[in-house]
């Protein structure tokens, strides 16, 4: 049967039921002809072990005309209550026995909620407490308990909005990985805790670079997330950021696989649609060059590559959102 209205490229179902477990497939018809796709069969599963994402990383350069990037945290989700254990970490010295050449040498964080400062860290000093917590998600070991990585944990953070500011201690720059990790133990874990339905980083790419962002979705069912990369929207109001990326385009990889790409959005209703029920900022304008996908992944590790087309720079915001 027809679905009235599923005439794009995604069908994005939201808020789904058991009325909507069914066998779904896609017909596509031009001039020539129609062809049926393969049918896929949608189940429900009331197991707390969902989709969920749990790490976002970014490997960069803190430059000396470029001192500092933020990365944004959404911690909630339909239904959910309490607090989440969230280990923030900022390593620069600790990449160089894994082989990153010009490592930063002394990074910093500062953890916001709004304006106010709520956490920072310059040198982690190997306490117990985060070296428990790295081999928990699964994080790499630091170099030593006296090298200058940086890390935060708080075992019971409030439902809302986070930024962190990334830097390096005094004129350091560098090559830096900054992450954060859902350390809510997968034991512990039920339908009603708080999750990281919002992951974002905002940086200025180089002209001829990549802005690389790693993230990875445990559980044992697929999850709908929306993947942005946002250029020309930040360069106009409210926003007015100078330098925005006039061009983005986004590829997103399984491994060393392309599995999904985009350079402008086109102002596709699925798009707008999921961008509206995950509360993402609007952007208003359908004929930007800003680039968006929306993909359902099943659990394991992705990364979403930013770029400007023909080699561009400037400021872009990287986002994933889960989308519900």
């Amino acid at each position: 049967m027809p679905i009235a209205g599923a005439t794009s490229a995604t069908l994005m179902i939201r808020s789904v039921t058991a009325a909507d477990a069914a066998i779904y497939a896609l017909v596509a018809a031009n001039s020539l002809g129609d062809v049926l796709t393969s049918a896929a069969t949608l189940t429900l599963s009331s197991s707390a072990d969902f989709g969920r994402i749990t790490n976002f990383s970014i490997l960069t350069n803190v430059f000396a005309i470029d001192r500092l990037f933020t990365l944004g945290v959404v911690i909630g989700g339909p239904g959910t209550s309490g607090t989440k254990a969230l280990l923030v970490r900022g390593a620069g010295p600790s990449l160089t026995p894994l082989g990153v050449p010009g490592a930063l040498s002394d990074p910093k964080l500062d953890v916001f909620s709004g304006q106010t400062v709520i956490a920072s860290n310059d040198d982690w000093a190997g306490t117990t407490a985060l070296s428990n917590a790295f081999r928990s998600v699964g994080a790499f070991a630091y170099a030593s308990a006296t090298s200058n990585d940086a890390a935060t944990l708080n075992p019971a953070t409030a439902a809302g909005a986070y930024t962190i500011q990334v830097s390096g201690v005094g004129a350091a720059t560098g090559a830096v990985i900054a992450e954060l990790y859902d350390a809510t133990p997968a034991a512990a874990f039920t339908t009603k805790t708080p999750r990281l339905v919002n992951v974002s980083v905002l940086k200025q790419i180089p002209a001829g670079a990549l802005l690389t962002a790693g993230f990875i979705i445990v559980g044992s069912t697929a999850r709908t997330v929306l993947i942005r990369a946002i250029g020309p929207a930040l360069g106009v109001a409210p926003f007015n950021i100078p330098g925005a990326m006039a061009d983005p385009q986004l590829t997103l990889f399984s491994g060393l696989t392309a599995i999904a790409s985009n350079d402008n959005w086109g102002g596709d209703a699925q798009l707008t649609a999921a961008g509206d029920s995950v509360g993402a900022f609007s952007v208003a304008d359908p004929a930007s060059k800003d680039a968006m996908l929306l993909v359902t992944l099943p659990p394991g590790p992705y990364t979403a590559q930013a770029s400007g087309v023909g080699g561009i720079g400037g400021q872009t915001i990287v986002e994933v959102y889960e989308v519900p």
